[in-house]
């Protein structure tokens, strides 16, 4: 529009004279050139591509279901290059190569199976059963070494290496279980103040993180003594879910209804709220990008969250029922279970 007006200028110039007309072209002249040193730099801004938070690498697909498909908390050890998959609907453990991106095999005989710690040692792995029950899986030979009888409906489970333990939650009996990585003894309970949720460790101090989803808090506990030390409220923390932590930055990030809230824990007080989707169960934190992934399973898709600023990079679409995740800081890649399809899709970040 612009342009159009200036030559409508210039024309009617030119009927006046020569010397106006004369005056109106240099005029025309220098609004143009005006016009298009502008239009450069909106041009050249227009045209860059919007970098899309991940990148789509490809699908690997898993044995297939013979009933309601099934996927809990995924767990990645980067040492092995093995993808924990615990496969609810088939009662088995699926292992995936992410060297290869392929599957490789399936522990099976394990009902309920809800979730993985990797250990100090890279073949042995503990899984968490619903029906009361914590098996030692060997992964090389793909069989149960060992079950230990917790009861109390084992869900989330992790490894503290400072104190070289198990750390389960015991969804109906409101406690957490730590167990000896090596006798495959209980060493101890702590009793909660409700039903616990998802749990992060902080492998440099030996602590517990855990959410306690029906009292929007979160309890501390130190793998040592056994013991609850802190309680975090406030924030926005209401019904947590999936929780990780930055060592680094001493942030806690608690996912809650529709919200990541992001501490500080070293000086304990509550840093920011980012909005999320819906329906956000496992969270994991990447050391190498500083990035926090949340699988939002009622909404379909991942949200990215850079931990420096705080500040959301965007979403990407995944597909039903896609509520469990992992990723592995050596490779960059993001590892999302889309249980209704029976795979696992791979992401690259970016």
């Amino acid at each position: 529009m612009i342009v159009l007006k200036l030559l409508l200028g210039k024309t009617a110039a030119a009927r006046s004279g020569p010397l106006d007309a004369l005056a109106a072209i240099k005029r025309l002249v220098l609004a143009v050139g005006i016009v298009a040193s502008l239009a450069g730099p909106l041009a050249s801004c227009s045209a860059a591509p919007l970098k899309p938070p991940l990148t789509f690498v490809q699908n690997i697909q898993l044995p297939r279901d013979t009933t309601t498909p099934s996927i809990d908390l995924l767990a990645l050890d980067p040492r092995s290059g093995r993808l924990y998959v615990p496969h609810g609907s088939n009662s088995a453990l699926d292992i995936v190569d992410v060297k290869s991106d392929r599957w490789l095999g399936s522990v099976p005989q394990l009902p309920g199976i809800k979730g993985v710690a990797v250990t100090a040692d890279p073949d042995l792995v503990f899984t968490s059963n619903s029906g009361g029950t914590v098996s030692v899986v060997d992964a090389r030979t793909l069989t149960v070494v060992k079950t230990i009888r917790v009861g109390g409906s084992p869900d989330a489970i992790d490894y503290d290496p400072v104190h070289d333990s198990v750390v389960v939650s015991l969804g109906s009996a409101r406690a957490v279980a730590f167990i000896d990585r090596t006798t495959y003894t209980e060493l101890g309970r702590v009793t909660l103040p409700g039903k616990p949720e998802l749990m992060a460790v902080d492998r440099q101090a030996g602590r517990v993180f855990l959410g306690i989803h029906d009292q929007d808090e979160v309890v501390v506990i130190d793998g040592g003594s056994l013991a609850v030390t802190l309680t975090y409220h406030g924030c926005d923390i209401k019904a947590p879910t999936g929780l990780a932590y930055d060592p680094a930055q001493g942030r806690l990030f608690v996912a809650g209804t529709k919200q990541l809230n992001i501490l500080d824990i070293v000086v304990g007080r509550c840093l920011g709220v980012v909005d999320l989707a819906s329906g956000t169960d496992q969270i994991v934190f990447n050391e190498h990008t500083q990035h926090v992934y949340t699988a939002n399973a009622a909404s379909r898709n991942v949200s990215i969250v850079d931990s420096p600023t705080m500040k959301p990079l965007g979403i990407v679409g995944t597909g039903r029922d896609a509520g469990t995740i992992a990723t592995d800081p050596t490779t960059d890649r993001v590892y999302v279970a889309v249980a209704l399809a029976g795979i696992i899709a791979v992401y690259h970040d970016p």
